[in-house]
């Protein structure tokens, strides 16, 4: 993608323009570390840092405040490395998910709880510096997700300090994946399909993701800091793959139509 035309993806990410009826929009940027491992392309785990890109959004509905909408736009870029320290892999993804949340306000003093389900879909590639046959692996799935979160306000100093914790437990869905040993150019330009939609649970891609933020607001903005981690796991055509990422978060957010 040209420069471009990603800077203009940045700033239209960030610039939080859902109108009046819109509460929160934040832009949190991670760095940290990576574990890959994809049977496909090497039987080692690779490791190395990662750098992230996270930007949500929430509203409430107009007829019932009690229940809100959500987005999470996930970009990530990983550089790792073999035990050994002889190769790399190169990886990425653009993760997108949406969907709607029961609020409990007040659970206990300033505690709110919240419970719903998000549908998601992902796009990414792993490439293995080392191979010459299959070098790259394909990532692409869908996903319904269950999803709880839980939020704490105090005051410090005069100051609103936000308290945020959002998981996430994908429940169904699909992904693509080649057999072992199966190349894209039999998939793609022989056109050999061998079954490579795979249906998707808790079975055979148990996945988590968990994200816990600290917020405190200035004039209906929030300066945020963070901590994110994915765990990711599939084992589609007796193949096995995961990616295990944890990274710390900083970032702004900004508050409407309170």
């Amino acid at each position: 993608m040209p420069r471009a035309r990603l800077l203009l993806l940045l700033l239209l990410l960030c610039r939080c323009q859902w109108g009046v009826a819109q509460r929160e929009c934040s832009t949190l940027f991670g760095i940290g570390r990576a574990n890959q491992y994809d049977t496909y392309l090497s039987p080692v785990e690779y490791r190395g840092p990662q750098v992230s890109m996270l930007h949500t959004t929430l509203r409430p509905l107009r007829k019932e405040p009690r229940v809100e909408f959500s987005t999470l736009t996930q970009l990530e870029y990983s550089y790792s490395h073999n035990p050994s320290g002889t190769t790399h892999e190169h990886g990425g993804a653009v993760r997108f998910d949406a969907g709607w949340s029961r609020r409990w306000r007040d659970v206990l003093p300033r505690l709110t709880l919240s419970a719903g389900g998000m549908a998601g879909a992902d796009v990414g590639f792993l490439y293995n510096l080392r191979n010459s046959n299959n070098p790259a692996q394909a990532r692409a799935g869908v996903r319904l997700s269950a999803a709880v979160g839980a939020a704490y306000e105090l005051r410090l100093r005069q100051r609103s300090v936000h308290i945020g914790y959002n998981a996430s437990l994908p429940l169904m869905g699909g992904m693509f994946s080649p057999q072992y040993g199966q190349s894209y150019y039999n998939i793609f330009s022989q056109g050999n399909y061998d079954h490579n939609v795979v249906l998707t649970h808790p079975g055979n891609s148990l996945s988590l993701r968990q994200r816990l933020t600290v917020s405190l607001t200035v004039r209906k903005r929030r300066v945020t800091v963070g901590y994110v981690s994915d765990l990711l796991q599939a084992e589609p055509h007796h193949l096995r793959q995961h990616q295990y990422s944890r990274s710390l978060l900083v970032g702004w957010g900004v508050e409407k139509g309170r």
